[in-house]
């Protein structure tokens, strides 16, 4: 399940308050690697990197997914 359906079934409508994406980028320019994170309710979840954005996001929205998962996992035990 893609990120966005996931906020969307927890928060509603009001999703996109909840969230904030970040992207920086280091290294020389023709090796740039670029980090994505996410935050949900300004706490830090997923982080990824990537040679690229897109790359970068979508790494951070996996690792974003498997934490959710496991904190759903944490509450229904």
């Amino acid at each position: 399940m893609r990120l966005n359906n996931v906020l969307q079934a927890h928060y509603g409508a009001s999703a996109a308050a909840h969230v904030k994406y970040e992207e920086t980028s280091s290294g020389p320019q023709n090796l740039t690697v670029w980090t994505g994170t996410y935050f949900i309710d300004d706490m830090k979840y997923g982080e990824g990197s990537a040679t690229n954005k897109k790359a970068a996001k979508e790494a951070a929205a996996q690792k974003t997914l498997e934490l959710l998962a496991e904190e759903n996992n944490d509450h229904s035990n």
